[in-house]
């Protein structure tokens, strides 16, 4: 799920085994706008060096970290990836941040795949999942060593199977939809 918000999950059999996400909105992935995953001697330092608030520093973690506070130019990758070619710090700060958020993608995609014990499918879902064939592009290429092989033509038309024939692990888009889901769990209270 790689929209503004980011996480992982490791279904089996239909079963979450394992993800990426805490007890906060600040855990895990690298999103948007949020950190993720952060040493806490970061915190520690903003405030006891950095002389940050407590507030200040729940502000910059939640509204001007990931791929924003990377970057410097936006949270959103199709914004920072026009900037890749710059010539100087807009340039290596774009550079850096996509680089970063796939490698952050990628380690965690390793985790998971460690506790499935393998891997037969890998779902990209929301804004940045479903619409950003070049983010796919540099995940599933991030992770050949399973056996993932992109189609080029499908990933670029977003379709939904992308893996190309040969490829061992099944790559596929599905369309995010969590109005339906909070629905039918609200109908299931009644």
């Amino acid at each position: 799920h790689l929209g503004s918000g980011a996480s992982l999950c490791a279904m089996h059999g239909g079963a979450s085994l394992a993800t990426t996400m805490g007890f906060s909105a600040l855990d895990g992935l690298m999103m948007g706008t949020r950190c993720g995953a952060i040493d806490p001697g970061a915190v520690l330092y903003l405030m006891e060096v950095e002389k940050l608030s407590l507030e200040q520093v729940g502000d910059m973690l939640y509204h001007h970290s990931g791929l924003l506070g990377v970057s410097g130019i936006s949270s959103e990758p199709r914004v920072i990836v026009r900037h890749e070619q710059d010539e100087g710090e807009s340039g290596e700060r774009a550079r850096l941040a996509l680089q970063l958020y796939v490698r952050r993608i990628v380690r965690e995609v390793g985790a998971l795949v460690a506790v499935l014990g393998g891997l037969d499918l890998l779902v990209f879902t929301a804004g940045v999942g479903e619409h950003n064939a070049f983010v796919r592009e540099r995940v599933c290429r991030a992770l050949a060593f399973l056996g993932v092989e992109l189609d080029d033509g499908r990933n670029a038309a977003d379709a939904p199977l992308i893996s190309a024939p040969a490829s061992r692990v099944t790559v596929a888009i599905e369309a995010t939809n969590e109005e339906w889901v909070a629905a039918r769990d609200a109908l299931r209270l009644v």
